[in-house]
């Protein structure tokens, strides 16, 4: 006959025993809808990353939104626009200073010159580009050498007197 010693109260044996729930199946499903959420933000990211990767990773859609901005940039304080060559150049006058944007089809190109001084390039592989102005709103449609076309409008600001 064999005798066990039952444990004294508050030792690690006693309460071992008493406390032995165990992975129950609720904890089971909380844990699986927990990672479910992280898959699914996850999936997003990339898809959405994949999506801008695209857009921002064509080096001609970076170049245009930079020529945009810089051209928006020389339509504050405005006095006249003239356009010259058909269309395919535009002089901006804004008080003493005049500056040039024009197509040069030698170059493939789009390049701004301020006061008849500087070669500096705005936009390059453009096959064409055409300038318009009607009422206030300069337009501007480009062609590119990879067969993509775009265009922008810019409200002219008139310089203030």
């Amino acid at each position: 006959m064999s005798h066990t010693r039952e444990p004294r109260a508050g030792s690690h044996a006693a309460s071992s025993r008493t406390s032995e729930g165990g992975y129950t199946f609720i904890e089971a499903l909380l844990h699986l809808a927990i990672l479910s959420v992280f898959f699914i933000l996850f999936a997003g990211f990339f898809r959405y990353s994949a999506g801008l990767f695209h857009h921002v990773g064509d080096p001609t859609s970076v170049e245009w939104e930079l020529f945009r901005y810089e051209v928006t940039e020389y339509m504050k304080n405005v006095d006249r626009v003239e356009i010259l060559e058909r269309g395919s150049k535009l002089h901006i006058f804004s008080g003493e200073t005049v500056t040039e944007i024009g197509y040069y089809p030698e170059s493939s190109l789009i390049r701004k010159r301020v006061n008849s001084k500087g070669h500096e390039p705005m936009l390059t592989g453009v096959r064409s580009v055409l300038f318009t102005v009607s009422d206030n709103v300069l337009s501007i449609r480009a062609a590119f050498d990879d067969g993509t076309e775009r265009g922008t409008m810019h409200h002219l600001l008139p310089a203030e007197e």
